[in-house]
């Protein structure tokens, strides 16, 4: 088959135009040779003033709605640099390498320039560019009338190619890889040669200024790159890239959502293989190993909410059951030894694990199964498209080569054993039988993990076809992979492919990696997002309902909707408009207290000796009492057993390039757990502050064994919530604060530095702003400033705390009312020390922590004789007793 292209697609023309309208008013130069100190050279040659420049490329900006140039040679960032540079932004699938290609037979055909140079970042995007190049040049013979092209790859050891680049009269077209280019020291570049009259290649290139298309040029930033860029003396460097680190002079935009809405590339769903976590299994995997010797590990940590997934560095002697804060299944267990330089750590209990490997099992089933669903996802494409003489081909990424062919290099590993038992269940089934009657998992399947920096391919045995054979047929021989007679349709492979190759044809892509997939999702899913092929080489129409992409993914559709929308968010593809979004630039002001009222006010000296005193508190509980009522809200506790889910949702962008999903389908599994039962009692016990006898007493009086043995530790989590709840509740209402002789200073008074939007403007506070956390609370404020029966008030500091059994507690408001009234008042001055809660609500709407700590609140201020209160919402015209909740009627 040949790939067929159109040269009618209105936005690739838009971003070929986008470049060459940048020179408009250059003259063509013509095929002149010029003689330089180099020998005949044939150079680029730039007639434009920077004036002429500058006015096009902002008329072209205008055009495209885009932040227009002031400083060519001024990044948006700000950066400064010597080379003239335009960026183009398209989204990945879009035929970014054929626009340029155009756009260099373009710039030959309007103003003659013939010298170019594509760079690019791997070896990977060097063999995608190659054959792209082979893929369009009858396609662009026909198009420009056989324009005398020729194109080479850069080899160090064929100088002759340089010498016909420099000399020659044709379109020259020369691909070479950054690492080719950017080590001054080693590279052939940069060394005189007796074949090049003493010159140096670099010299030679230079001097026919070429233009330089730098693909994925955020992978360029580094200084080296940037001075061997500088050192090829391009003409410019014309940029093309979907995820641009600095944007250089944009001047075409082809963003996402545009691409999404033009139906430019496949729609993306997200089937998601998920499993509930155990944290009743230990699970232990090394991250990443450090001199010392030391190891970054994953592990269960528990919270107060409950076990959580963790990191922790740890060395040899370290105890994984003080890492985990704690948790039942790392008791007893130790770092034995760590071996950086082979990246292994072995734990006390023999144990050993590799990078990246790890003790929990229960990985393996989840990966077993992305692969079956990759399966039995391709079979059913394959049944529905074979008709319309559609390919379907799978990518598998996987995170370590052993876990697909075996560590010693002569055996399977249990992913490619995982592929072997679910293709061959699955072709068995009377649904998929005439698709691969006479084909095993060998047949259809190729894998491509690395090559060297030259290269060459790293040979290794393997149970499927040679790495060799699988490199010419996946890197360089598309069309070929591409064709029904080609048994291939499975593709596994590591980073190599995670960049610069893509595939039309790849409708699946399943991540089987130990943890969520550290891939960039853009970069995961530009490996299939490019239109299909049909047999003939034709593209299916924008809108085709099979023009879907499904991942398999280790992660909840949601998850993955969320990450691919902050790597959206967070790029600077959208230039000075994101930036703008992202960049916070509110004011900010500072809160002062007022010295005058601080340190020289009668009333405020008054106020803080009334509130100021700090208290401890003591509390009695009935045993008992306490287990009858635990248990018999234990009682109702269920927990579910770890259960294996898999759902399908389909990812979708708005205008605003929002990402939405539709849930489409779902199914849940049960998952047999196995493993010694922890010691719950003991660790519940420990976390409520009571015996483990009271602890199993409520256990057993409740019935719950069963949801014990069901789910350990969720089981623990909920028994401790609801155990501390009850016991709070007894400690409450038999709770007895007192002096302890001990006050709050007043240098807690101190400035704070907070947004300026966040500040009301008093004249009766201490202060002289208030920091409002609501809108209900800067209303609360206002109302207070403008009432003359409030004397001062004071918006309490954090530093300010009241002790309470569930943690320490901040009141809101410290009241100086000053208002003859009947409710209980300093019978001095008839003043009222008042101290109020704000919840902007009814007490209904409280946490029950919060209602905790507001009653234990009330029993502390009791102690001090000064009136508590909750102050709840109000209406503007009340009056100030309703509004501070003050019971007039009080005697």
């Amino acid at each position: 088959m040949e790939f067929e292209f159109d040269p009618d697609l209105e936005y690739q023309q838009e971003a070929v135009d986008a470049v060459t309208d940048i020179f408009d008013g250059q003259p063509n130069v013509g095929e002149q040779p010029a003689f330089g100190t180099h020998g005949t050279t044939v150079p680029n040659e730039l007639a434009l003033s920077e004036e002429q420049l500058t006015a096009n490329t902002r008329k072209v900006q205008r055009r495209h709605d885009l932040a227009q140039s002031d400083d060519l040679y001024r990044a948006a960032d700000g950066e400064t640099t010597d080379l003239l540079s335009f960026s183009v932004d398209m989204e990945t699938g879009t035929g970014k390498t054929y626009v340029y290609l155009r756009t260099i037979h373009e710039l030959y055909r309007r103003y003659g320039w013939r010298k170019f140079l594509i760079v690019v970042p791997s070896v990977a995007i060097r063999e995608g560019v190659v054959k792209t190049i082979q893929q369009t040049r009858a396609h662009f013979d026909s198009l420009y009338s056989r324009p005398p092209f020729n194109w080479t790859e850069y080899d160090s050891s064929t100088l002759s190619d340089v010498i016909r680049f420099g000399s020659s009269s044709q379109i020259e077209v020369m691909v070479m890889t950054l690492q080719s280019i950017n080590r001054s020291d080693e590279n052939v570049m940069f060394r005189p040669h007796d074949k090049l009259n003493g010159d140096r290649p670099v010299d030679r290139i230079a001097a026919t200024n070429p233009i330089a298309v730098l693909d994925e040029p955020q992978n360029m930033e580094g200084e080296k790159s940037k001075v061997a860029i500088s050192a090829l003396d391009p003409l410019c460097t014309l940029r093309y890239s979907a995820t641009h680190r600095r944007i250089r002079n944009k001047v075409y935009e082809l963003s996402p959502v545009d691409a999404h809405e033009k139906g430019l590339v496949k729609t993306i769903e997200v089937l998601s293989v998920v499993q509930d976590e155990d944290f009743d299994k230990r699970y232990v995997r090394p991250l990443s190993f450090d001199a010392g010797p030391k190891a970054r590990i994953e592990l269960y940590k528990d919270r107060s909410t409950g076990a959580q997934l963790g990191k922790k560095t740890v060395r040899a002697g370290d105890s994984l059951y003080a890492a985990s804060n704690g948790l039942p299944p790392y008791e007893g267990v130790e770092v034995a030894s760590i071996d950086a330089r082979h990246e292994v750590i072995e734990l006390s209990d023999g144990t050993r694990l590799h990078s990246g490997e790890s003790t929990d099992t229960d990985i393996e089933t989840i990966q077993h199964r992305q692969i079956r669903e990759t399966v039995r996802e391709h079979f059913e494409k394959a049944l529905d498209y074979r008709r319309d003489g559609i390919k379907v081909l799978s990518l598998f990424f996987i995170d370590r080569i052993d876990n697909f062919r075996g560590r010693s290099g002569d055996e399977t590993g249990h992913l490619w054993e995982a592929f072997c038992e679910a293709f061959t269940e699955l072709k068995a089934e009377d649904r998929y039988s005439d698709l691969f009657p006479d084909q095993s998992p060998e047949d259809v399947a190729g894998a491509y993990f690395a090559t060297t920096t030259s290269g060459d391919i790293k040979l290794r045995e393997s149970s499927i076809r040679d790495d060799v054979e699988s490199y010419e047929l996946i890197m360089r021989d598309k069309e070929t992979l591409l064709s029904a007679d080609e048994p291939t349709q499975f593709i596994f492979s590591h980073s190599a492919l995670q960049e610069g190759w893509d595939n039309p044809n790849v409708f699946q892509i399943c991540t089987l990696n130990n943890t969520v997939s550290s891939v960039k999702k853009r970069q995961e899913i530009g490996r299939g997002v490019r239109l299909p092929v049909y047999q003939d080489g034709t593209r299916l129409p924008p809108g085709d309902r099979r023009n879907r992409l499904t991942v398999i993914a280790n992660e909840s559709y949601a998850d993955y909707a969320d990450d691919l929308q902050a790597e959206y968010s967070s790029a600077t593809d959208y230039g000075d408009d994101m930036r703008a979004q992202t960049n916070d630039h509110r004011d900010r002001t500072v809160v002062t207290p007022r010295t005058e009222v601080a340190d020289e006010s009668p009333a405020f000296a008054r106020l803080w000796e009334r509130i100021a005193p700090k208290t401890t508190y003591t509390t009695t509980i009935d045993s008992p009492a306490l287990v009858a009522s635990a248990a018999a809200e234990l009682a109702g506790v269920t927990v579910d057993e770890p259960r294996l889910r898999v759902s399908r949702g389909e990812l979708s962008m708005d205008d605003g390039a929002d990402i939405e999903t539709v849930g489409i389908a779902s199914q849940v599994e049960s998952v047999d757990r196995d493993g010694p039962l922890p010691d719950i009692v003991s660790h519940i016990a420990a976390e409520t502050g009571l015996t483990k006898q009271t602890v199993a007493e409520i256990i057993l009086e409740s019935e719950t064994v069963d949801q014990l043995l069901k789910n350990p530790h969720a089981y623990r989590v909920a028994a401790r919530e609801t155990i501390d709840a009850v016991k709070t509740e007894y400690v409450v209402e038999h709770i007895d604060y007192e002096r302890i002789g001990d006050a709050h200073p007043t240098d807690i008074l101190s400035e704070v530095e907070t947004y300026a939007e966040n500040t009301v403007s008093v004249d009766k506070s201490v202060y002289d702003k208030v920091i409002c956390d609501s809108e209900g609370e800067r209303r609360f404020a206002r109302r207070l400033d403008r009432d003359d029966s409030v004397a001062l008030f004071i918006k309490l500091p954090r530093e300010y705390q009241l002790p309470t059994p569930i943690g320490p507690y901040n009141p809101d408001w410290a009241v100086l009312f000053d208002k003859e009234t009947a409710v209980r008042a300093d019978a001095e001055d008839r003043r009222l020390y008042l101290i109020r809660e704000t919840k902007f609500g009814t007490e209904d709407d409280l946490r029950p922590s919060e209602a905790t700590k507001i009653e234990c609140a009330r029993a502390h201020y009791d102690a001090l004789n000064v009136d508590f209160d909750l102050a709840t919402d109000f209406r503007d015209d009340d009056i100030i007793e309703d509004v501070l909740n003050i019971d007039v009627d009080a005697e």
